[in-house]
């Protein structure tokens, strides 16, 4: 895919200043972290441009119904530690003390007014996830293992899903060919007949959990009964996970192996993400899978390092998600 928008030398080095200069931690204190790039989007010290590019890409969201956006060049860490990928997270917090990264996609989403939440169960509720492979979850059935990722929207299982998810490269290889593949919701309907899109429409389906959530919760086994094709063009469907409530249900079964027609018809958007590039993709308007298309050195592969955040579409999803809020945090949710 082409980038969208890519920043000049001297844009990025205008937003690394004002980003180094945010001195809370997001991972302890993420309203102060949170209040900085307020407070420098209401001074007017931000780069025209990309105030400029994030009115586009709402402009293209609203007016094209168009959901995948590339910025390039963007400011991330100079440096970054090697994470030991038996506790990455935590490891994140002894060894990473620039907040480069994750101020950029802050600033980011406060631009599109699409706020980041998080979840109580997932990293101690971090609004900033590693997008890693952790080495307990080898082989497991969760996108923080290694090797290829079905198609999915992320976390389907939950009543609080993600409009957006952002991708920003941190650590790349770029020799080892790791893609982030997306299928339009859209698209996908252009290869169903009408029979089946009101089947799919239908709530008759679940979402198994995924072994990343089931091990913070171990008694959380599968989603509510949910549809498949929702409304506005939107699909809540996790690949092998999604399946019909009654397995007998003849029309369901039909319907599912369709839609895998579909999903091998459908047109495709790829695209690798490089490091300091940030891939933005809608995560209800379509479904989206990780390849390992060449891979020649798999633990380099293992090292892949993508900072990851989910956000709404606007400020109006918090208040329609307060009943699973945490108590001291309206953005950051509980699991079921």
């Amino acid at each position: 895919m082409k980038l969208n928008f890519t920043f000049a030398q001297s844009e990025k080095e205008q937003l690394d200043q004002l980003l180094t200069l945010n001195t809370n931690n997001p991972y302890s204190d993420y309203p102060a972290f949170k209040k900085y790039i307020s407070t420098i989007i209401a001074k007017g010290v931000v780069p025209e441009s990309l105030i400029y590019a994030c009115n586009a890409i709402i402009t293209d969201r609203t007016e094209k119904g168009n959901h995948v956006h590339i910025l390039g060049n963007c400011p991330i860490e100079h440096e970054l530690p090697e994470l030991n990928l038996d506790n990455p997270t935590e490891h994140k917090y002894l060894a990473k003390n620039t907040f480069i990264s994750e101020g950029f996609m802050e600033l980011i989403s406060q631009l599109l007014s699409a706020p980041l939440f998080s979840y109580q169960s997932r990293n101690n509720g971090d609004y900033f996830t590693d997008l890693v492979s952790f080495n307990k979850f080898k082989g497991k059935k969760t996108g923080f293992t290694d090797g290829d990722l079905i198609y999915h929207c992320d976390r389907s299982y939950h009543m609080v899903r993600a409009d957006y998810v952002s991708l920003l490269g941190l650590r790349v290889n770029e020799s080892e060919l790791i893609y982030t593949n997306y299928i339009d919701a859209k698209e996908l309907k252009k290869h169903l007949s009408e029979k089946t899109i009101s089947i799919l429409s239908q709530k008759i389906f679940q979402t198994d959990v995924d072994d990343r959530s089931r091990e913070s919760n171990k008694n959380w086994h599968s989603s509510t009964i949910h549809a498949i094709l929702l409304e506005k063009d939107q699909i809540r469907y996790q690949d092998t996970f999604t399946r019909p409530q009654d397995p007998n249900d003849i029309r369901a079964i039909k319907a599912l192996l369709e839609l895998k027609d579909a999903m091998s018809q459908s047109e495709k958007l790829r695209h690798m993400i490089k490091k300091g590039e940030m891939l933005i993709f809608g995560n209800q308007t379509g479904i989206h899978n990780r390849e390992w298309i060449d891979v020649n050195d798999p633990e380099q592969g293992r090292k892949r390092w993508l900072l990851k955040t989910y956000s709404f579409s606007d400020t109006s999803k918090v208040h329609e998600y307060s009943n699973w809020a945490t108590v001291n945090d309206p953005t950051c949710f509980i699991d079921n």
